[in-house]
């Protein structure tokens, strides 16, 4: 693993929000590093039309007027300043950006952050981390964002943006194999590594202590789960398929729910349960209640780039595991997972995994998951930043090597 640097983390979401790849690396990179993490800047116009809604809005602004806050040792946690909205428009992303270079300057110095390792999540604000003169500057990719279908989002802006976010860092690492193959004609440095889970905690859904909480343990029958952001990826019609084709079965999605219009049909039916927004110390309760696992993905350009962080922390709680056909979870197929290309194949595949799953099993899946933790994935990313730091470091030895002690 990376040690001694000061990274300066620019993610996609705020750091109180869903836990995801962001927090989950910048938590464990700050055991050995001095880590500033720097929640996804929202504009005003959000509270109407945005992600976040009013109340992530207004808190992410109320985040930014009280200035960093220290969450754990050698772990601070900054919200930008309110940018202009359209922020993908060349001309105002350009007015965005200068406001966000003075001010994450000046954060980086408040902290004593020089050179920093600047790792960026963001691939819509270009140009953001010369504000630190950085001793190596990383793009980790988890997502095709021009590709999500939302109408505030201008695919052609956010791939360009994007284009110059690569070709900028020094290294681009993604995700994704589809991410790759679209992202290393701009960067040659540009690397596969897959996501990941926090295997120790998602294996407790093994233990006999761990007690499933009382709303998912008193649903009748089998029991389907999926847990994660439930909005338009979610499959409705095939969702709607298994759930009327099996009514003896109960479906449980555990997750914070969007755009409730499209959710609306599923949600309505008597073994569709859905049990909101959990902590992820909560959800090893929830997973061992769950007999099959699904990831239940509408195809489409977006989903077909995801590695959905569901996988390794399914089968890290044992879980046999059902999935669409989604490029990214082909190569998985017949080890840690089934696909169902149809929703008759899908129905199929959960009905057999009910009926031979065995302990057995469970106890191979949550042991083959040990190989995928968040710190395996950083020892591969050290290896590949490694090389670029300790050239940074011998063109400028006094201010780019990383401390030693003493």
């Amino acid at each position: 693993m990376i040690e001694g640097r000061d990274i300066v983390c620019f993610s996609f979401g705020a750091w109180d929000d869903m836990v995801e790849t962001p927090q989950y690396l910048m938590t464990r990179l700050a055991t050995r590093n001095r880590v500033l993490y720097i929640d996804a800047p929202v504009s005003p116009l959000g509270a109407i039309r945005g992600l976040q809604g009013p109340a992530g809005t207004w808190r992410a602004i109320k985040n930014w007027r009280r200035g960093y806050r220290q969450v754990a040792d050698n772990l601070w946690v900054a919200a930008p300043p309110p940018i202009l909205p359209k922020r993908t428009n060349r001309f105002v992303n350009r007015i965005n950006a200068v406001l966000l270079r003075r001010w994450l300057a000046a954060q980086a110095k408040s902290l004593g952050f020089e050179h920093p390792v600047y790792w960026t999540f963001q691939p819509r604000f270009p140009g953001l981390g010369r504000a630190l003169k950085p001793a190596l500057s990383l793009y980790y990719c988890v997502d095709d964002f021009a590709a999500a279908p939302y109408t505030w989002n201008s695919e052609p802006e956010v791939r360009a943006l994007e284009e110059q976010t690569c070709r900028e860092s020094d290294v681009v690492i993604c995700t994704g194999r589809r991410l790759v193959e679209n992202r290393r004609a701009f960067n040659p440095e540009t690397h596969f590594i897959p996501e990941a889970a926090d295997v120790a905690l998602f294996a407790r859904a093994m233990d006999a202590g761990v007690k499933q909480p009382d709303e998912i343990a008193r649903l009748p029958g089998r029991i389907v789960g999926y847990t994660g952001l439930i909005n338009w990826r979610i499959d409705v019609p095939l969702m709607l398929h298994l759930a009327q084709q099996r009514p003896e079965w109960s479906f449980a999605l555990v997750g914070p729910v969007k755009d409730d219009e499209y959710l609306v049909p599923l949600l309505a039916l008597p073994n569709v349960h859905c049990f909101g927004r959990k902590t992820i110390e909560e959800l090893p309760g929830y997973l061992k209640a769950m007999d099959v696992c699904i990831l239940p993905y509408v195809l489409n350009e977006y989903t077909h780039n995801v590695f959905p962080l569901k996988l390794f922390e399914y089968a890290a709680a044992g879980k046999a595991i059902v999935s669409t056909d989604m490029y990214e979870m082909r190569a998985y197929e017949g080890s840690e997972l089934t696909i169902g290309r149809t929703p008759e194949e899908f129905e199929r595949l959960i009905a057999d995994a009910l009926t031979t799953d065995s302990p057995e099993h469970q106890a191979e899946r949550s042991t083959g998951a040990r190989a995928n933790t968040w710190e395996h994935r950083l020892e591969e990313a050290a290896r590949i930043l490694t090389p670029h730091l300790d050239r940074a470091a011998a063109a400028a030895p006094s201010k780019l090597a990383p401390e030693t002690a003493p």
